[in-house]
C-alpha cells in the first residue's frame, strides 16, 4: 500500500472518530445546555411523566392537573423571593464594598450596578425572557418588583504566567 493512501486512510479514520465522538457529546450533553423549563412548561412535563410513568386515567388527569398548577404557581413565588433575597444581598454587599472604595472607584462600581440593573431589568430570568409554554415569551412583572437577579459570578483569573489574551 502506498503511503499516499495510508495518509488518506489515517485523516479520513480521525474525521470518522471525530465525527462519532462529536456526535456522542452532543447527544450526551444537550440537556446540560438548554434553558430551564418556563413556567408551564414544568407543570405540562411532570403531568407526562405522571401520565406515562403512572398509566393516569384521564379522571386521574383531570384531578390532578389543578394539584400540578397550585405547585407550579407556589414553585414561581419562591423563585421570585429567592431573587429578591439574591438582590438584597447584592445590594448589601455593594454597599460595604463602596465603603471601602475612593470616590473614582465609587462611580465605577455605580456604572457596574446600573449596566447589571439594566441587563437584567423585568427579567424573573436572567437569561432572558420568560417561557410560558405556548411558544410566546413575556417579560416578567411580578412580586419581585423588577428587581433585578444578581449577575452571574465573573470567570476566574488566568494563573500566574498564563499568556493573556487581548480583545
Amino acid at each position: 500500500m502506498s503511503s499516499k493512501l495510508k495518509s488518506w486512510l489515517l485523516l479520513s479514520g480521525i474525521f470518522v472518530v471525530g465525527i462519532v465522538t462529536g456526535s456522542a457529546l452532543t447527544v450526551c450533553l444537550a440537556s446540560y445546555f438548554k434553558p430551564p423549563l418556563g413556567p408551564h412548561e414544568m407543570q405540562r412535563h411532570w403531568m407526562i411523566r405522571l401520565v406515562h410513568e403512572l398509566n393516569l386515567t384521564a379522571d386521574q388527569q383531570a384531578k390532578i392537573e389543578p394539584i400540578l398548577a397550585d405547585a407550579e404557581i407556589k414553585f414561581q413565588s419562591l423563585h421570585r423571593e429567592e431573587v429578591g433575597r439574591g438582590s438584597q444581598i447584592y445590594k448589601a454587599a455593594d454597599d460595604q464594598i463602596s465603603a471601602l472604595l475612593t470616590p473614582e472607584q465609587k462611580v465605577q462600581l455605580q456604572k457596574m450596578e446600573s449596566e447589571r440593573e439594566k441587563m437584567f431589568s423585568g427579567h424573573l430570568h436572567p437569561w432572558g425572557a420568560a417561557h410560558d409554554g405556548s411558544g410566546d415569551t413575556h417579560h416578567h412583572e411580578g412580586a419581585d418588583n423588577g428587581v433585578p437577579p444578581p449577575p452571574p459570578p465573573a470567570p476566574p483569573p488566568p494563573p500566574p504566567g498564563a499568556p493573556v489574551n487581548a480583545p
